[in-house]
Parts: C-alpha cells; sequence; structure tokens
C-alpha cells in the first residue's frame, strides 16, 4: 500500500530536497549526511559506472566530486509511490531540475527517475540505496543499445 501522505514520507521528501538543493550548488555534505554510512549502502548514480559497496572515505569524495559538476539550478520532486514499513520506506520519484553545469552557459533540464530506499536507525532514517538514472524519454533498443556500448 502507498503512503504518500504519511509524515514520515513528507519529511523524508523535505530533507532530500533541501540536500538535492545545496547538490546542486555544487555541496554534496547535505545529501551524505543522509546517507547511511554503512557496509551496505549502496548507489547508482546518474553517470554510470559501477557502485560501491558501503560508505567510505572513497565514496564520500566521489560524491563530492560529483556535484561539483553542478553550479546552481532549481529541483522539485514528483513522487510516484511510497511503501513505508516499520524500518524500511521506498521512495519512487521523478526529481525535475534546470541545472546550470560546469563550462555550460545555460541551464538544462536535468530530469531523473528516482528510487531510494531508507532504513531507520533509531529516530534517524538514513539512505540505503538510491538509483537515479536521466532515462526518462523512452527509447528504442538501437538507442538503447547504444548506451551499454563500452
Amino acid at each position: 500500500m502507498t503512503h504518500n501522505n504519511d509524515p514520515i514520507v513528507q519529511e523524508l521528501l523535505a530533507q532530500t530536497l533541501a540536500a538535492w538543493r545545496q547538490w546542486l550548488r555544487g555541496d554534496s555534505h547535505a545529501a551524505a549526511e543522509l546517507m547511511a554510512h554503512t557496509p551496505t549502502f549502496t548507489i547508482f548514480g546518474p553517470f554510470g559506472g559501477p557502485s560501491p559497496r558501503g560508505w567510505s572515505e572513497d565514496t564520500a569524495k566521489a560524491q563530492a566530486a560529483a556535484a561539483r559538476v553542478f553550479q546552481g539550478g532549481t529541483v522539485e520532486i514528483e513522487l510516484l509511490q511510497s511503501f513505508v514499513s516499520d524500518n524500511l520506506v521506498v521512495l519512487v520519484a521523478i526529481e525535475r531540475s534546470q541545472v546550470l553545469f560546469s563550462g555550460q552557459d545555460e541551464p538544462r533540464a536535468w530530469d531523473l527517475r528516482t528510487t531510494q530506499v531508507l532504513e531507520r536507525y533509531g529516530d534517524t532514517w538514513k539512505i540505503v540505496h538510491r538509483h537515479a538514472d536521466p532515462l526518462i524519454a523512452r527509447r528504442d533498443l538501437r538507442q538503447t543499445l547504444e548506451l551499454s556500448r563500452p
């Protein structure tokens, strides 16, 4: 059952939105605070590549480097679905942004399909998995195969 109006979901969305607004200014600290600094943390970022298994100093450095390509912008989160249990929350959303990237003159659309899994640690919820990809627009097989080329 979905729980989009659940107060926990609304609080987690507000925290996520605030962190992503800082991210779009090139600051990864608020996002890092939302993430579980545990050996089981995983992230599938929108730029692809291998997923780290567990939070580490290298993960933090990679997140900071990824955030630095963002030089400003706006973001809104369209919650599509949420699931809430005693110790897990899943948020399925579209993050719609206008972003100024490093080396670019004009902001551009940066829309991501996202799934976040959050786990309760005492009174705090932390992201244990995040998947974000820019595959909003439908692609045919040829275009999709082109994405998987080495």
